[in-house]
C-alpha cells in the first residue's frame, strides 16, 4: 500500500477507518483510537459531538447478499466454463473419439481456485467489495466498520470454499438469519460484517 498524498511512502501506511483510503502517519489523525484522513476527520468529529453511534453498522440484508452472491457466481462461472470447454476440446470429444476420463480431473483446480482468487483479490483491492457487492451496494468490513485486512479477505474466501466443498453452502448462511449482526459462518471465522452502503 502507498499513501495517497505521498506516493513515495510505503512504511506505516494505514487505511482510513471511514473511507478506506490508504494514508501514511503524517496524513492521519487518531480519533477514539482509530485513524482518519483529513477529509473524514471533520465528519467523524461532528459524529462524536452529536453522539452518533458509528458502531451501529447499517447491515446488508440477506436478500441483497444472495443477490450479490448470484451475480458473483455468474462472473466466476464464465472462466470455469471456458476452461471446461477447452479441456473437452483437448480431450478430442468433439472429434468423435472416446476421451480419456482422467483428463476431466483437470477441471478441479480452476473450479476451486477461481472462486477463492476472485473473492479474495476483489475484497482486498476494492475496499471490501466484489462486483456483485458493488452492484447491490454492499461492503465487507470489520465489526467496528473499518476496512478489512488482506488476511481477512483471503481467510473469508478460503472458509467459503471449505464450506462449499463439504456441501454446507446453505448451512453457512443459517446464522445470518438468526444473529443480530447477520453473520454467516464465514463472517464469524474471518471477523467480518457485510454492510449496506446505499
Amino acid at each position: 500500500m502507498i499513501c495517497r498524498n505521498h506516493v513515495d511512502v510505503f512504511e506505516g501506511v494505514l487505511r482510513c477507518s471511514r473511507c478506506g483510503g490508504t494514508y501514511c502517519g503524517d496524513c492521519l489523525v487518531w480519533i477514539q483510537g482509530k485513524p482518519f484522513c483529513a477529509t473524514c476527520k471533520a465528519e467523524q468529529l461532528m459524529d462524536v459531538r452529536s453522539g452518533v453511534n458509528r458502531q451501529q453498522l447499517p447491515l446488508g440484508s440477506i436478500l441483497k447478499r444472495f443477490g450479490a452472491l448470484f451475480l458473483d457466481g455468474i462472473i466466476q462461472a464464465l472462466p470455469i466454463y471456458a476452461i471446461f470447454f477447452v479441456i473437452i476440446a483437448a480431450s478430442g470429444a468433439f472429434s468423435g473419439k472416446e476421451p480419456n476420463p482422467l483428463i476431466f480431473l483437470a477441471i478441479y483446480p480452476p473450479l476451486f481456485a477461481i472462486p477463492v482468487l476472485y473473492e479474495a483479490l476483489m475484497l482486498s483491492t476494492r475496499n471490501g467489495q466484489t462486483i456483485g457487492k458493488m452492484a447491490l451496494g454492499l461492503r465487507v468490513v470489520r465489526p467496528d466498520g473499518s476496512p478489512i485486512s488482506t488476511g481477512q479477505a483471503w481467510g473469508r474466501a478460503a472458509m467459503r470454499l471449505v464450506l462449499n466443498f463439504f456441501c454446507a453452502g446453505i448451512v453457512d448462511y443459517i446464522p445470518a438469519i438468526f444473529t443480530d449482526e447477520k453473520t454467516a459462518l464465514h463472517d464469524l471465522v474471518a471477523g467480518t460484517r457485510v454492510v449496506d452502503t446505499q
